[in-house]
């Protein structure tokens, strides 16, 4: 990791305690984005050494300081840094995941609304191959996926289409075939891994005689929420949907978790 010039500093506002210093991250570097959540092993980037904060240049460039959000349409949602520690666990209000310590979110302090900074690139309307006849819209809704039959969380792509299309999906399953592992899982389906360790012959942290697979296991190999999340933003589905939605602005993003997950 090589430290640029001190010219290349650049004051964020989502951190203005102090100067980030543009810093270019060697193919060895263990640091990850405190936006994107993805590797910066290879890529340029901003670093404050001081209260330990990395961002990607693509990340920090297109990411704003206040986004409209279509998932909480009451107020503006403001990019903040959550505790690097404490006892409080946070929690994206999309995705049902855990928020890293010390990552950055979009919030409403106003309501305690919290999301993810690659949540809010999801597209609220988008076309799946297995509904091509209607767009599908993310709503909160409840039922189960008209894929692979699993139960929904409340965030899911429902059909928008005029009279009783109850086609629903969940945004792993949108681009295609439903997912089948753990490493393409449905986000914040839980049940996924219980009937996955189930069937392995292990249930809720217990394994059966001549089985060395248990639920903790499978949730211990569950890939992390910024590697399933750019999976589904690369998928082409969604690829186009980004695109036209941003007029082409987030392709820097995208491309970094290309090469990220790559």
């Amino acid at each position: 990791m090589h430290a640029m010039a001190p010219s290349h500093g650049r004051h964020f506002f989502a951190h203005p305690q102090h100067p980030l210093v543009r810093t270019h991250y060697g193919r060895d570097s263990g640091h990850v984005c405190d936006i994107c959540r993805s590797q910066l092993a290879g890529f340029a980037g901003y670093r404050c050494n001081a209260c330990d904060i990395d961002v990607h240049e693509a990340c920090a460039g297109y990411f704003r300081e206040s986004v409209a959000f279509f998932a909480h349409p009451w107020h503006s949602l403001t990019l903040s840094r959550i505790p690097a520690a404490g006892i409080i666990r946070w929690t994206c209000d999309l995705c049902e995941e855990e928020c890293a310590p010390g990552s950055f979110v979009y919030r409403c302090v106003r309501c305690m609304f919290d999301v993810h900074p690659l949540c809010t690139m999801l597209p609220q309307t988008v076309r799946s191959p297995l509904h091509p006849g209607h767009d599908l819209c993310m709503v909160p809704s409840s039922g189960s996926c008209s894929a692979c039959h699993g139960d929904l969380p409340v965030w899911q792509y429902v059909c928008g289409g005029a009279g009783a299309c109850l086609f629903r999906l969940h945004i792993a399953c949108v681009s295609g075939v439903p997912s089948a592992s753990a490493g393409d899982c449905m986000i914040a389906d839980q049940s996924f891994y219980a009937g996955a360790a189930h069937h392995l012959g292990g249930f809720g942290g217990q394994t059966t005689a001549g089985s060395d697979y248990s639920y903790s296991t499978v949730a211990a190999n569950k890939p992390s929420i910024s590697t399933r999340l750019a999976k589904f933003l690369l998928k082409e589905s969604f690829r186009v949907a980004i695109d036209a939605a941003s007029g082409g602005s987030a392709s820097p993003v995208l491309d970094v978790l290309q090469a990220a997950f790559n």
